[in-house]
């Protein structure tokens, strides 16, 4: 989909800017959950074939499975014999070497002691097990290799295979990394098709070189798929923004965002937001893990399910939405794809600094009494803005407040969504500026019924995992805020 340019209708704004990241070293990749999800899954997968083998005889439906594929035609060995290479501990070792070679020392670092350890552990598994290999179970086996001495559970070819095609799927594109994950389906299934492993061989050492390969990126970290600069860079020349300097920036949604400054070749300065088509924090695997165990309302923490095209073009239109009422937020330059699948946002840019941010004693009481009109206004519009924290309120250099961060917005907004936002607001800015100065001014922009009404209706599990955490460092905030607000009532909903 192309990208949709809009019109410099709206003024220049202030979008947030963080302090500037600098650049990870290797050793300080970050941990992803998802990881955490696939060592889990694959050490289940593991225990369940485990569970499945015995030690004197084959199933019916392993037997089948076997004979099907073992029973292939003998013109396919060359292929099967080349691909089988890749499960070999040596090779693996050798991958090793050459991105040492290379100089990316870290995945080499990774390669090697994903692919050591798993043959470790393959050996302890099949000393544990003690199943024999298919002609010893199975009469007329193709044996089409020597068959090896010793177990056969759990295979250590396909063990050592799947590990590194785990290993190095960060750090490859998406064609590259189906090329060896498909590379390891077919190491695993060359085993049994020499005959020198039963189906679950393969399956049970499959699970555990992914159990293995998770351990390792969360002992040692790995890419998460964020753009870098470079990207950032290419997409906007793709879409007609030539930019002499791009930098990157912080923010709360760095996990499943990437953010960016940059300096046109005019001078005009741009905020640029990229959301990359494939996320390690938003792939299969933790998204599924996400739906089974989230609890309560939707967290604004958590990665959007719309295709990333989609939720930029979203928060564009959320923010022009929000302009149009007259609220302070940042003028939408264009929004749409950009190529490699992702999302792109462009911003202007005024430099400023969020709410969270800034010294509370640089901040005056006309400032916060200005943001509460700018969320009044934005309400007044029928839109909830969805994470309205101090994180999401940006302060220029003349003292006046931006609303940012649009991509959990709503139009047509529900009465309950609109509270949950007067509410994260206010414990926002009362942890940061205190509950008096906080409410002293909402009064006048949003009135005191209101805002304490929207503070009984609203439970803490309705805010956002921010707002949250706020309240659990200070348990008595809320029941500060419902005094303030209304001296009679202090209730608290659970």
């Amino acid at each position: 989909m192309a990208a949709t340019r809009i019109g410099d209708r709206a003024r220049p704004v202030l979008a947030r800017l963080a302090d500037r990241e600098v650049r990870r070293p290797a050793w300080a990749l970050p941990r992803h959950p998802g990881d955490a999800v696939r060592l889990a899954v694959g050490l289940a997968v593991l225990a369940a074939s485990t569970a499945m083998v015995k030690q004197d005889r084959v199933g019916v439906l392993e037997t089948n499975v076997f004979r099907l594929v073992n029973d292939l035609p003998m013109l396919l060995f060359p292929a099967f014999w080349v691909v089988m290479q890749a499960g070999n501990l040596l090779v693996a070792m050798a991958a090793a070497g050459v991105a040492a070679a290379t100089r990316r020392f870290w995945l080499a670092a990774n390669l090697a002691l994903a692919a050591c350890g798993v043959w470790l552990l393959a050996k302890a598994v099949k000393a544990m097990v003690g199943r024999g290999r298919p002609p010893a179970l199975l009469g007329d086996v193709n044996k089409r290799v020597p068959v090896e001495s010793g177990l056969g559970y759990v295979s250590g070819h396909a063990a050592v295979a799947v590990a590194m095609a785990t290993i190095v799927s960060p750090y490859l594109s998406r064609r590259w990394r189906r090329f060896a994950w498909t590379i390891a389906v077919l190491t695993c299934a060359s085993r049994v098709y020499v005959g020198v492993h039963l189906p679950l061989d393969v399956v049970g050492g499959a699970a555990l070189g992914w159990a293995a390969g998770a351990l390792v990126h969360l002992l040692l970290g790995a890419p998460g798929g964020r753009p870098d600069e470079r990207t950032a860079t290419r997409a906007l020349a793709g879409n007609g923004i030539k930019a002499v300097e791009v930098a990157p920036l912080g923010g709360r949604d760095a996990r499943r965002a990437a953010r960016f400054q940059a300096v046109t070749a005019t001078g005009e300065r741009l905020f640029v937001k990229l959301i990359p088509g494939e996320r390690r924090d938003a792939d299969l695997a933790y998204r599924v893990w996400r739906t089974l165990t989230r609890r309560g309302g939707d967290d604004p923490g958590r990665a959007n399910a719309d295709p990333v095209d989609q939720q930029v073009e979203r928060e564009a239109y959320l923010g022009l939405l929000a302009a149009a009422a007259g609220v302070r937020t940042p003028a939408v330059v264009l929004a749409g794809r950009y190529r490699g699948g992702g999302g792109l946002l462009v911003q202007r840019l005024v430099p400023g600094r969020s709410l969270e941010e800034r010294d509370p004693g640089e901040v005056g009481d006309a400032t916060l009494a200005a943001t509460w009109r700018e969320a009044a206004r934005l309400h007044e519009a029928g839109i909830a803005h969805g994470d309205l924290g101090s994180h999401s309120v940006v302060v220029d250099d003349d003292g006046r407040p931006w609303l940012v961060d649009f991509d959990h917005a709503s139009a047509v907004a529900a009465e309950r969504a609109r509270q949950a936002d007067l509410v994260e607001l206010l414990v926002g800015l009362a942890a940061r500026f205190g509950a008096e100065r906080a409410v002293a001014g909402a009064r006048e922009a949003v009135g005191a019924e209101r805002l304490a009404a929207a503070l009984a209706a609203t439970p803490t599990s309705a805010l956002t995992r921010a707002a949250r955490a706020e309240l659990r460092a200070r348990p008595d905030l809320r029941d500060e805020l419902a005094r303030l607000l209304d001296p009679a009532s202090a209730s608290r909903p659970g």
